[in-house]
């Protein structure tokens, strides 16, 4: 990987402090059970209305947020010639994708389909609900990417990534505090492999 001056833009602090609040405050919510009516609230909303062409669409574009959507984005980032930007994009969904996995068992929970409460739209995955996997990848792609766009796009991005981690309570897989927790998780990790490449460049 191509080395990055110290201070290249990156997630800011308050972003990952906003980030690490986001994935306590969702581990007190669900463990205490304060966040039920939330997350009622937000399933009731993202299974109304829609059409079977929608719910296809919907079904597809949610695994943007896996790891074979951040393999296309990294391809296409390296294709457009940003090879240095589509590593760093890889290392920190991965490291997303590592982390949301290895906190599953910190907080085993149902998924909505699995409680009756929603259809599932979606191949079962495996694992306990919390978090969201697929929003700690697109969190993490986004977070690394958006520094370095023009600030007419970041807009896009952003939307996109709410988009994708409110589509995995559309397909039945997700509560929404499950979601909130991967974004944080996915903007931590951005942030880490940022800081592995700033220590990295110091080194060499």
């Amino acid at each position: 990987m191509a080395c990055v001056p110290r201070g290249t833009a990156r997630p800011g602090r308050a972003a990952t402090i906003v980030a690490g609040l986001a994935v306590a405050g969702s581990y007190l919510a669900v463990s205490t059970g304060v966040g039920e009516r939330l997350d009622a609230a937000a399933r009731r909303a993202a299974v109304r209305g829609g059409s079977p062409r929608v719910d296809r669409v919907i079904s597809v574009a949610t695994d943007l947020g896996s790891v074979y959507g951040l393999a296309g984005v990294s391809a296409a980032l390296a294709g457009a010639g940003r090879r240095r930007l589509a590593a760093e994009v890889g290392v920190a969904g991965l490291t997303a994708w590592t982390g949301a996995q290895a906190a599953k068992p910190l907080l085993p929970r149902q998924r909505p389909y699995e409680l009756g409460t929603s259809p599932r739209l979606v191949a079962p995955p495996a694992g306990s609900s919390w978090p969201s996997g697929h929003a700690a990848v697109a969190a993490a792609i986004a977070a690394t990417v958006l520094p370095e766009l023009p600030r007419r796009h970041r807009a896009g991005v952003a939307v996109l990534t709410g988009a994708i981690g409110l589509s995995r309570l559309r397909v039945g897989v997700h509560h929404l505090t499950d979601v909130i927790a991967g974004f944080g998780v996915g903007v931590l990790s951005a942030r880490a492999t940022r800081s592995l490449i700033e220590r990295w460049c110091d080194r060499a």
